[in-house]
């Protein structure tokens, strides 16, 4: 059983509260007295928490990355195929994505224009996917089912699928608005082109 901290405890309300507040007004519009108002506590405790509503947007924001992540590994843990793994957490995370980007599709349009927090966020989830495809890439190599791959070749691999990704959620999710779309896309990575 995890028991949280008080810290955590209000820390985690507070972050509850704003994915509430976000999510009906957008970021712009919300500010720190609206998360606290909805977190039922008083705008110091939240400023002992947090710096701002952008600091809060920004942890909401990783929160969700990290459960995509891991929704994708938890997936792919059950494959033994290196192929259907690559494939699999691809169009998973491509779906989960479009599913958060819904969620928040009030401050979707907030932030299209702010290149330097979807510069940071795409840094973070680079890394955090990049670590993840490299491992299904070297064990397709081990495997030979990669054949084509060499072991020096993992990193910048890695690298070239997680662009390809990025690509593809930049277009499917800043750039566009079908659903359709998005889950054509899917579809034909997940069943194979």
């Amino acid at each position: 059983m995890n028991i949280l901290s008080k810290d955590e405890e209000v820390k985690n309300a507070i972050l509850e509260a704003a994915k509430r507040v976000f999510q009906k007004w957008g970021l712009n519009k919300t500010t720190m007295e609206d998360i606290a108002h909805e977190a039922g506590k008083g705008k110091s405790t939240l400023y002992y928490y947090f710096k701002s509503k952008d600091e809060i947007f920004e942890l909401l924001i990783k929160i969700e990355l990290n459960i995509i992540i891991n929704k994708g590994k938890d997936f792919i843990s059950q494959l033994s195929s290196s192929k259907e793994k690559l494939k699999k957490y691809i169009a998973i995370t491509l779906n989960e994505i479009k599913n958060t980007v819904s969620i928040y599709s009030l401050v979707k349009g907030e932030i299209k224009g702010d290149k330097e927090f979807i510069e940071k966020l795409r840094k973070y989830l680079d890394d955090e996917e990049e670590l993840i495809i490299k491992g299904i890439l070297k064990e397709g190599l081990d495997s030979k089912e990669f054949n084509f791959l060499k072991e020096k070749d993992l990193i910048k691999a890695a690298n070239v699928i997680v662009g390809v990704i990025r690509g593809l959620e930049l277009y499917l999710f800043l750039d566009n608005d079908d659903n359709e779309k998005i889950d054509i896309v899917t579809r034909m990575i997940a069943e194979g082109i």
